[in-house]
């Protein structure tokens, strides 16, 4: 064995710390975390703590940089469940259908500021038993403004996450806690594109988990915030409590709805917290995932929906079968096609 780990090209938590988190990429996923052999890692404060010298119990281990989904690895493998589609675009990916879908029911989307198609989708596919469990991420109680990643395991827990999250959250560090601490074996699974990507390089991997993963719903991402300074600022600025935010989504600007009502902030005078990681992203529409489904602007009360695979195809129009979903043909409103394309190749 080894006993230092330092500068060995053989261990991969050393490319991992070198090109990635010191460089300032991480977005704290929490792959890393679960797809270690020995749990040498393990998210903090948005931040990837090593435990231990994982050297010490091993002579070779790749891992946890080829999952990484800032890495430049298993990229074309983690094409594979995509790539039978029958359409490729420059700015979507491959796809099998576009369309324009609202949850059926208003009180969903009520709640959710918009069309409440991801709730609606959990909520059947948990009653009707077509998966055991989603990933998903639902604000803190003490700071409704944080993401903290969770196992839905019944339809209300689905209801307790509705709306948009724009900081990191360790969505695939609760994807392993639903195999190992929940038992579950058919996982949906909701993420941002590089949230999408690390299951996808998991599935290329062969990863033990990886076959525990039942359909992956990803969303259209301008990027996520750094937690800490954001707040600061909107606390600084609009004299808001973090205890007093309800939530947040986006408009034309980015808007903190509060226990006194909307504000309203220019996202030019925010895009300084972006994460570097999102400034360098080149998925809006998490091209990998088996639908993709993100805002319908100018409309607001319908999402885009991309079909990208046959197993997303399949649990959509079932969905649509049972009164679930209601859609409307993209071709009917080409100004949300024109933006969302434009998006995608900014």
């Amino acid at each position: 064995m080894m006993s230092d780990s330092v500068d060995n090209p053989l261990i991969a938590y050393n490319l991992l710390e070198k090109k990635i988190i010191k460089s300032g990429l991480c977005t704290a996923c929490g792959a890393c975390e679960i797809a270690c052999p020995v749990e040498a890692l393990q998210i903090e404060d948005e931040k990837v703590k090593r435990l231990r010298d994982c050297s010490k119990d091993l002579d070779l281990c790749p891992i946890c940089y080829e999952i990484c989904p800032h890495s430049d690895r298993l990229l074309l493998r983690s094409l594979r469940p995509v790539s039978e589609a029958p359409v490729r675009s420059e700015a979507l990916g491959y796809y099998r259908k576009l369309l324009l879908a609202q949850a059926a029911d208003q009180r969903l989307r009520g709640q959710s500021h918009g069309a409440a198609v991801v709730t609606a989708l959990l909520k059947y596919g948990i009653e009707e038993k077509i998966f055991d469990s989603a990933i998903v991420s639902q604000g803190e109680a003490e700071n409704p403004s944080k993401p903290k990643p969770s196992v839905a395991v019944v339809p209300d827990d689905v209801l307790f996450a509705t709306g948009s999250k724009f900081f990191p959250s360790a969505v695939a560090r609760a994807f392993g806690s639903a195999v190992t601490g929940y038992g579950k074996t058919k996982i949906a699974f909701v993420g941002v594109p590089c949230h999408v990507l690390a299951l996808r390089k998991m599935e290329a991997w062969q990863h033990k988990f990886s076959s525990n993963l039942k359909i992956t719903i990803g969303l259209f991402c301008f990027g996520s915030f750094s937690l800490t300074p954001l707040i600061e600022h909107i606390t600084k600025t609009y004299k808001i409590k973090p205890t007093q935010i309800k939530s947040m989504y986006l408009s034309k600007e980015f808007v903190v709805e509060t226990v006194k009502g909307e504000v309203r902030i220019p996202m030019e005078e925010i895009e300084q917290h972006i994460l570097l990681s999102c400034q360098t992203c080149m998925d809006f529409t998490s091209e990998l995932a088996d639908l993709s489904i993100g805002s319908a602007y100018p409309l607001t009360d319908w999402s885009m929906v991309i079909i990208r695979t046959k197993e997303g195809e399949d649990f959509f129009y079932g969905a649509v079968e049972k009164g679930v979903i209601n859609t409307w043909a993209i071709e009917a409103e080409p100004r949300v096609f024109e933006r969302v394309v434009k998006a995608a190749l900014t």
